[in-house]
């Protein structure tokens, strides 16, 4: 059977997957200052990125058989969501960076976004 290969769309909202691992700035801080600063930070962080229209549709945390800073690949968790223009990823990576309530999440995780889209074979199938 073959299988047709049409030209690459750009289909909005935008499917965008965002790579994350923590730092040097995370395993470097004490329980406390995780628990009571930098989680409740990235909780907001999350919140702030629904007011900017995204929609999360899946998350992958691969930490069941790793501990520590990743080594290859260089993320840790995957978060895959749809958003409605470039201008919101964008915001989204500059919410990393925003300090609030005295914390700066660039300091404890990395975040890389990476456009694309649905993959034909396996989207709507299930």
């Amino acid at each position: 059977m073959a299988v047709e290969f049409a030209v690459p769309e750009v289909p909005k909202p935008y499917r965008v997957i965002l790579l994350g691992a923590a730092t040097e700035g995370w395993f470097a801080a004490s329980d406390e200052e995780r628990r009571e600063k930098v989680l409740p930070r990235f909780k907001e962080m999350i919140e702030e990125w629904d007011q900017l229209g995204a929609k999360c549709l899946a998350t992958l945390d691969d930490d069941l058989f790793m501990v520590g800073q990743p080594g290859a690949p260089d993320f840790t968790w995957y978060l895959i969501f749809e958003v409605p223009s470039l201008e919101s990823l964008a915001a989204m990576i500059q919410c990393v960076r925003r300090t609030s309530n005295g914390v700066r999440l660039d300091r404890y995780i990395r975040i890389e976004g990476r456009l694309g889209r649905a993959f034909f074979l396996l989207e709507g199938k299930h």
